[in-house]
């Protein structure tokens, strides 16, 4: 192979990442630790239930953030790949030996991040009423792998084995909510509502061939690219919620947060394209991702036996089945469409299959006062991951969970400042999932067999079967003070 052709890709490699800034970790957000759930009376209500902003008094400003650190092993089954060929084959394919061991094995990444919920809300003088507004990012996540193994004659390796699905991104959705709740007179029943103004924001980069598969050459030339897209949306969504209290022990609520837009989302933006053979430069495409985000369902209950115990039972379920696909289209395509009716893409830049499931958690807290102004809380839960092994990968990898939470929340300042601090370990469930096997159409490259899986064609991407481990932990600090 020609020595500029390593060098050129090299140079792909290294100019797509220095276009993006570094970034770590993920969280899935728990804004007010053990006190965050669809009957609390906290200001995080306008996330969980708007109801509950009924249920405080006076003038109060909250702030809350969460930091998290992240760790993440995925080890690449050989059996994944396309195309393994000895040397001297004429079509695209991956090299046995130092090619397959350049396209597989293990990766890793370990990041910090940190997730703040600020919000104000008041009473406004009225018994039974509260309102405000919040900006909080409550799920999404940034990341950034290790790097791998440096291989002059394959130099899309130093990115990882994980590359074909991220080397770097981020992905979120940022939420500036204005809600309101009002517990009706003589009912002992709150009701709640929120606006949402979500921006949704996806930067990312991943190793890419236009056919969809992992081959690293085409005949002596290399074949692996890169893809940067980067681009946002501005969508609205609503909040609604109720609380009944039967007796001064209980609380009982319910809520719903619909999809932001109310369906599909249109992301528009930008996307730089370089084949492993391409000439570096700046050019851009302008392009439009489309997607559809889950609408949420919870409920909840805490029970006061005593004065100084309460005990909370509280859940969601999230109607993550919607996500089907990420679609990135080519903006200037004239006719452009994710699925004709022979279920082709048209100026279509990528698809990422997802076909997620609809998941829940539950989780239950119980909480002790020592005295009026200190208490001490815990929490377990257990949370089904929405990603099907179908189509598990490494860029918003999920898996069964359990959690265990311990902290504490203090008054001061004769009762007008409280603190709460609390540490939440994730503890997740390894997986790991088998190649799906290859097939050979009727160009004579050995493909993965996407027969048995909701993938389509037009949507093919290289196997992820491998062994998924990973590990998050979550410490909380938020305050409130009350005027």
């Amino acid at each position: 192979m020609k020595q500029n052709r390593l060098t050129l890709a090299a140079a792909v490699a290294a100019g797509l990442l220095a276009a993006e800034a570094q970034a770590s970790g993920i969280l899935v957000a728990r804004f007010g630790g053990e006190h965050g759930h669809p009957t609390t009376d906290n200001p995080t209500a306008m996330y969980y239930n708007p109801a509950g902003l009924s249920l405080g008094f006076g003038t109060r400003l909250y702030l809350d953030g969460n930091f998290a650190w992240r760790s993440v092993n995925y080890t690449r089954d050989p059996d994944a790949i396309d195309n393994p060929q000895d040397e001297g084959y004429a079509g695209s394919f991956t090299p046995n030996g130092a090619g397959v061991a350049a396209n597989s094995g293990k990766a890793s990444l370990f990041n910090y991040v940190a997730s703040p919920f600020a919000a104000v809300t008041s009473d406004f003088g009225i018994k039974g009423f509260g309102a405000g507004i919040g900006f909080y990012v409550p799920f999404g996540g940034q990341s950034v792998w290790d790097d791998g193994t440096a291989n002059d004659d394959f130099p899309g390796a130093v990115n990882g084995a994980q590359r074909w699905w991220v080397i770097e991104g981020t992905i979120r959705s940022l939420y500036v909510t204005g809600a309101a709740g009002y517990e009706i007179p003589n009912t002992n029943l709150s009701i709640g509502l929120g606006v949402n103004f979500v921006k949704s924001e996806i930067n990312t980069v991943r190793a890419r061939n236009a056919d969809g598969t992992d081959s690293l050459r085409s005949g002596e030339n290399i074949k692996e690219g890169r893809t940067l897209v980067d681009v946002s949306s501005n969508d609205i969504s609503l909040a609604g919620g109720i609380i009944y209290r039967p007796n001064d022990q209980w609380w009982i609520g319910a809520s719903y947060q619909s999809q932001p837009g109310f369906g599909e989302n249109t992301l528009k933006g930008d996307a730089r394209i370089v084949s492993g053979a391409a000439a570096v430069d700046d050019k851009k495409t302008k392009v439009e991702l489309f997607q559809e985000m889950p609408d949420v369902i919870r409920l909840g209950a805490r029970w006061r036996p005593t004065p100084l115990d309460e005990i909370r039972l509280f859940g969601s379920y999230v109607r993550w089945s919607v996500l089907k696909e990420q679609c990135v289209l080519n903006a200037e395509t004239a006719g452009r469409t994710c699925s004709d009716a022979q279920g082709n893409a048209v100026g279509s830049i990528g698809i990422i299959p997802r076909h997620w499931e609809d998941a829940f958690d539950v989780r239950a807290g119980y909480s002790r006062w020592l005295d009026e102004d200190i208490e001490i809380f815990g929490g377990v839960g257990f949370d089904k991951s929405a990603v099907p092994d179908s189509t598990l990968e490494p860029s918003l990898l999920d898996q069964d969970k359990a959690t265990v939470s311990l902290g504490g929340r203090f008054q001061l300042l004769d009762k007008s400042l409280a603190i709460g601090a609390s540490y939440t370990q994730v503890i997740y469930f390894t997986v790991e999932t088998s190649p799906r096997g290859r097939t050979t159409p009727a160009g004579g490259d050995r493909l993965t067999d996407l027969s048995g899986t909701p993938i389509r064609e037009a949507a093919r991407s290289p196997d992820a079967a491998g062994k998924y481990e990973q590990a998050v932990g979550v410490f909380n600090l938020n305050a409130q003070y009350t005027f």
